[in-house]
């Protein structure tokens, strides 16, 4: 039976429900809270609804999307903190967004998906941040699919085309002024991100134990929990012993301080990952061991990046096909 109240505690309208066949567990059990009183009153209408459906045998039972969503919750303990933060901050806005009379897991329709994306986009979001959140919702999706057995929504929702990401590149110029005005610790850290080309998260994460004996090599983990290995050359080598790792967040105010004390426009840590890559393909290295390096999924990701240093690269190259006629 279902109930509504107020808590005085929250300051909310609370509905509680719960109903079961005879004989039966409950298998229609929940509540909701919610600001306004009149949001409750329908609601409680709609569920009593729902109610006699299920008590009348009308309707299939089913987990409750909430439930569902926790269950979701403890699978993703396999994930990493970040992937699950943002699974969790998807979830919430996601099963926020639904019709409030779906109660059910398997009410979830194509439709309800694509409403929540196109939501975000007349908010101003782009493809990429769409297609992030789209890829959370698809975990999910496939996750309840799998475990009721039921037909995944998600299946039929299409990722967005993506503009290519606006890369912040560093010029020789730009990044002489930005180690001629960085102090000694920035300097270091920023040197060490430009010979290495790693991320600002990995950064964050070095431990002794990432870099070899012979402190020739560094491992350390990127996306999707890949392993990969970098060769540290002279200049990283030299940096080491004095270096200590920093936050993403400590390295974009490092850099937004050198920023205000130089004439360029804004950079952030990634630009020194940009140019590690640059400088490499610049000096010969094939592209296909830069890739590896940065921990691409493909060399396809690298060509796309960098496409604008590779025709300079490859001008004339067809040039030992010519013959004599």
């Amino acid at each position: 039976m279902a109930s509504l109240g107020y808590v005085k505690e929250l300051r909310r309208w609370r509905v509680r429900w719960r109903a079961k066949k005879r004989g039966k567990p409950y298998i229609f059990a929940g509540s909701r809270v919610f600001l306004e009183k009149s949001q409750a009153v329908k609601f409680y209408a709609e569920i009593e609804a729902q109610e006699r459906l299920v008590r009348s045998g009308q309707v299939s039972s089913s987990e409750s999307i909430l439930t569902v969503v926790e269950n979701f919750s403890r699978y993703c303990k396999r994930h990493t903190p970040r992937t699950q933060q943002h699974y969790a901050m998807v979830m919430a806005r996601f099963i926020d967004s639904l019709p409030k009379s779906l109660l059910r897991i398997q009410q979830i329709e194509p439709i309800h998906i694509q409403e929540y994306l196109y939501r975000l986009r007349d908010a101003g979001s782009i493809n990429r941040t769409l297609n992030a959140h789209l890829t959370a919702i698809k975990a999910f999706c496939r996750f309840y699919s799998a475990r009721y057995k039921i037909n995944n929504p998600a299946a039929e929702v299409k990722p967005l085309v993506e503009d290519p990401p606006d890369s912040r590149f560093l010029t020789p110029d730009e990044y002489d002024k930005i180690m001629q005005a960085a102090p000694p610790l920035a300097k270091d850290r920023l040197t060490f991100l430009a010979h290495t080309g790693l991320r600002a998260t990995e950064f964050e994460s070095l431990k002794p134990s990432s870099v070899s004996p012979d402190l020739t090599m560094l491992t350390v983990t990127g996306k999707g929990r890949k392993k990969r290995t970098i060769p540290l050359n002279k200049t990283a080598r030299e940096i080491l012993p004095r270096l200590s790792p920093a936050s993403p967040n400590a390295l974009w105010l490092q850099c937004n301080r050198i920023t205000k004390r130089i004439d360029i426009p804004q950079f952030g840590p990634h630009a020194f990952r940009h140019w590690f890559a640059t400088q490499m393909i610049l000096k010969g290295v094939p592209i296909a061991k830069v890739s590896k390096i940065l921990g691409h999924s493909s060399i396809r990701t690298t060509e796309r990046i960098y496409s604008h240093i590779l025709p300079d690269d490859l001008a004339n190259a067809t040039d030992v096909l010519d013959i004599k006629l």
